[in-house]
């Protein structure tokens, strides 16, 4: 099975360059890897099967799932995702913004996204993840 962690660590290379293209490719890179684990893990751990599904439908769900959940780690990681698909969002299909707007939004975020990415060992923690 594919590492989602590894889109984190790619998307931290990626920063070593500040060219626009590179940074926007970063933060999608971060977002899909997040994503990703969080995914599998309300499949394997939390039995949500119905997101084995692809669609565009499925990024909502995992977010709504992870936002409705009695576990305060979860609530929280759904936060700091939807604040990063937004994110994602406008570095994929928005070209009014500059490489400044991205650079600012991961320094204005980068406690949240340390919690976010340092959290994905709680989730791969579990068993029959």
């Amino acid at each position: 099975m594919f590492n989602w962690k590894k889109f984190i660590d790619l998307g931290n290379n990626l920063l070593a360059e500040e060219n626009e293209e590179f940074v926007r490719t970063a933060i999608s890179r971060f977002y899909y890897g997040l994503f990703g684990v969080l995914r599998r893990y309300l499949i394997n751990v939390r039995h949500k099967y119905y997101l084995l599904s692809g669609g565009a439908w499925v990024h909502g769900s995992v977010f709504d799932e992870l936002e409705n959940s009695s576990d305060s780690t979860e609530r929280k990681i759904s936060q700091i995702l939807n604040k990063l698909r937004n994110a994602r969002n406008l570095a994929d299909y928005n070209g009014q913004y500059d490489v400044s707007f991205f650079i600012e939004f991961l320094e204005k975020n980068k406690n949240d996204l340390e919690i976010a990415f340092d959290a994905i060992d709680y989730f791969k923690s579990h068993p029959n993840y």
